[in-house]
């Protein structure tokens, strides 16, 4: 009863924290389910993808290599490049997990659900005694039936409303990324992380454009990080 108690607890806090999130996600996948159908593929294929591939960059790289006719190797490769940045993110909270006593079965699942945003909440306060395996279900589990339904709503949109109404959502994954960027850095040495993850990406798209870039500055990102961390033990 007592341990009832505190899921539920647990999954109320998660459910608000994921909030923001959730509201950013429906937007971006909304526009994703639009962009599919006005592409003129399937009315069924949008919601698939949101459930099954749940990666937004990669998602939105599809229908531009889709409308190129690119060849399924060239997907497949680009995809996995996209995403190659989630092996490091998984090494990461894995050993927390690991830790926290946290079981393989829920590994796995967190992994599915494992997301840049959701990293980003929940490798600052993994250590907090009010994350644990009900609190990571329930926010990974908001947030991604909240990319579904916006997919959902998206395909619907353009198949009977898209004449009438005209949507832009471009900015949302933008903002969306900029909150939890800004909400996180809260400290000085946040703020320098993500400063010099900021100037070395921009550095590297001046000098050429590559889904690399963002792996790229996320390593050295978390190099500055680590160098900050020692110099202040």
């Amino acid at each position: 009863m007592i341990y009832a108690e505190a899921g539920n607890k647990f999954s109320k806090l998660a459910i608000k924290d994921a909030s923001p999130i959730v509201a950013g996600y429906f937007a971006v996948s909304f526009v994703f389910g639009l962009m599919c159908i006005n592409q003129g593929l399937p009315v069924w294929l949008p919601t698939l993808i949101s459930l099954v591939v749940y990666a937004g960059a990669a998602q939105f790289s599809f229908l531009a290599l889709v409308s190129a006719e690119a060849g399924v190797l060239t997907v497949i490769t680009t995809t996995l490049l996209i995403n190659l940045r989630h092996m490091l993110m998984s090494v990461y909270m894995s050993e927390h997990f690991e830790k926290r006593g946290f079981s393989n079965k829920f590994k796995w699942l967190y992994g599915y659900g494992l997301t840049d945003e959701s990293f980003a909440y929940h490798s600052v306060g993994i250590n907090n005694d009010n994350i644990d395996q009900h609190y990571l279900t329930t926010f990974n589990l908001s947030c991604h039936l909240s990319w579904v339904m916006g997919s959902l709503f998206g395909t619907l949109t353009a198949l009977y409303l898209n004449e009438v109404i005209s949507f832009d959502l471009s900015y949302a994954l933008v903002a969306m990324m900029i909150f939890v960027l800004v909400s996180l850095a809260n400290t000085f040495e946040k703020v320098l992380v993500a400063l010099s993850s900021i100037v070395v990406t921009v550095i590297l798209m001046l000098l050429f454009s590559s889904y690399m870039n963002i792996f790229i500055a996320t390593f050295i990102g978390c190099g500055v990080g680590i160098c900050l961390k020692k110099k202040r033990s």
